[in-house]
């Protein structure tokens, strides 16, 4: 799946020579949903992180601040527990492609909007292992904060839903990090 990713990274960075390219990395608080029963806990929380990368078509669509982007989204695992024994973990990754819109609020700030679909990797270990990939909605908001021309401060919030084949529910990641453009 990571090879996947960066393979459809390149390739969308390189699609066009003319566009302004752009390439960020985030890392945070993610949160899978998934079912606990009586006598157990869960650990939905992880860290997560993403890599992405896009470039602008603003100029071709007649529609400002559009780019067309990829993502590889690592959402991290969940565990559902009895005390000191884990029952079932639920690991959960997607490789996104989808159009992002960045409306400017001032010269610095500016909101993104991302809407797309998702290759969605679930997979779950325990007594009732299972995997599955499936396509699914993906979508994300956040904040960008240019520091100058090329480098940016970036927040986001990215979702999507994932299913097992036993299991299903919504994953999120909440994630800051830094964007380059070139």
């Amino acid at each position: 799946m990571k090879k996947i990713a960066l393979g459809a990274l390149a390739l969308a960075l390189s699609a066009s020579a003319f566009a302004e390219n752009y390439i960020g990395a985030t890392i945070g608080s993610s949160h899978i949903d998934i079912d606990c029963g009586l006598g157990t806990q869960c650990d939905d929380g992880d860290t997560g992180f993403k890599l992405y990368g896009g470039f602008d078509v603003s100029h071709q669509a007649a529609l400002p601040g559009l780019a067309l982007e990829v993502a590889y989204i690592d959402f991290g695992k969940a565990n559902v527990t009895i005390p000191f024994v884990t029952v079932q973990s639920i690991e959960v990754s997607a490789l996104t492609f989808g159009a992002a819109i960045h409306p400017k609020f001032t010269p610095a700030l500016s909101g993104v909007a991302r809407l797309g679909v998702a290759y969605v990797d679930a997979k779950s270990s325990g007594a009732f292992a299972s995997s599955s990939s499936n396509l699914k909605v993906y979508g994300g908001l956040g904040l960008e904060y240019s520091l100058n021309k090329q480098f940016k401060l970036v927040g986001g919030a990215d979702f999507t839903s994932y299913d097992t084949g036993r299991q299903s529910g919504s994953a999120h990641l909440l994630s800051v990090g830094a964007q380059y453009g070139f």
